[in-house]
């Protein structure tokens, strides 16, 4: 049974442009693998939506978790539901259809391929919060990302102490059944975390 951990700091994404303003690669598994090629089993990244009007990428086979960050956000798939997200609301949708959104905004992204499950959450932390994850028997590994919005964030992972800068990302693997995490910060912060099954 095994806990390790790897601070993902700014200077380790890797930052290219869409047709809709930048994206920044935080994270991609396996390791090496491509985006355009979509040969990943899942991607972390965050981007920058600079057009009133855009088209996302249709990306085939890949199940999306997406907020905003910052400003308010309207998708549309197919212009016929519209889809109002307020900063911080996470939305699941299939990555292969058409998706429109309206509004420029910073935005948070969770891809996964290949059958892997996962999900994206937004947790608000007044000065602490625990979580207590339990690993369904059924997977090997559990990828644990927490991203620091606006505001510095502590992790406690059994006696040891993480610190996490804004814009900043904490990954946390485990093959353990059940991981603790205790969550602590100064003042009132927003974080992301995305949990991963493999």
């Amino acid at each position: 049974m095994e806990i390790k951990t790897r601070l993902i700091k700014e200077d380790d994404y890797i930052m290219t442009e869409w047709s809709g303003g930048k994206t920044t690669q935080i994270f991609i598994y396996p390791e090496g693998s491509n985006y355009k090629e979509l040969n990943f089993k899942f991607r972390l990244s965050s981007a920058t939506v600079e057009l009133e009007k855009s088209e996302f990428t249709k990306l085939e086979g890949v199940n999306r978790f997406i907020t905003s960050l910052d400003n308010g956000l309207k998708l549309t798939h197919n212009h016929k539901k519209y889809i109002n997200l307020k900063p911080f609301e996470v939305y699941e949708f299939d990555g292969g259809i058409d998706t429109t959104s309206y509004g420029m905004a910073r935005d948070f992204n969770l891809m996964l391929r290949d059958g892997v499950e996962g999900q994206l959450e937004s947790i608000y932390i007044d000065k602490e919060c625990l979580i207590v994850e339990e690993v369904p028997s059924d997977f090997k590994e559990v990828f644990y990302f927490i991203y620091a919005c606006d505001n510095e964030v502590y992790v406690d992972i059994k006696e040891d102490t993480k610190p996490i800068s804004p814009f900043q990302t904490l990954l946390v693997r485990s093959n353990n059944n059940i991981l603790n995490l205790k969550l602590r910060s100064e003042k009132p912060v927003n974080i992301l975390i995305a949990k991963i099954y493999i």
